[in-house]
């Protein structure tokens, strides 16, 4: 069987995809898919959620054993199962920016179709990290100094 998943990023419309993924894959295969078709680094920490209906956090999947399950052990099947509706991955802790992952449900194979496989794709792919600020705007941030004797603070009229 193989599943049908939308790819988001949040305020974003400019992003979207759509995989179409077998269902015996692992988490882990899932990542490796989605990291080589949107040219991330592979070797940078990530995580899957699932959320519930209400889009809150259920479990969590990593490449270490949460209590749920490592990447490598878990199947889109599993999840499934489990009543998979949406997922969350989650490529940059830093600055705490995923991919909302939906699930849309199960397709046939086609022929002549190598799997994973991007059925739809719109925009480029976001960047993994953010981007360092434009030097000029970097420099003027650097050069405002505060100085200060500019505020007149009193203590006695605090409110």
């Amino acid at each position: 069987m193989i599943y049908s998943f939308i790819l988001k990023i949040n305020n974003c419309r400019s992003f979207i995809r759509e995989y179409h993924v077998p269902s015996e894959y692992s988490l882990y295969d899932f990542k490796r898919f989605i990291v080589s078709e949107l040219d991330f680094d592979d070797s940078q920490q990530s995580v899957f959620f699932l959320l519930n209906g209400d889009g809150e956090k259920m479990e969590s999947y990593s490449l270490f054993d949460t209590g749920n399950g490592a990447m490598d052990t878990v199947t889109l099947e599993d999840l499934n199962s489990r009543g998979m509706e949406k997922l969350l991955y989650t490529f940059d802790f830093f600055n705490n920016r995923s991919l909302s992952i939906e699930f849309l449900g199960e397709t046939e194979r086609q022929p002549r179709v190598s799997y994973p496989a991007v059925a739809q794709s719109k925009g480029d792919a976001p960047g993994q990290f953010f981007e360092k600020l434009d030097d000029d705007i970097e420099a003027k941030m650097s050069d405002t100094v505060i100085d200060e004797e500019d505020y007149d603070y009193d203590e006695d009229n605090e409110e």
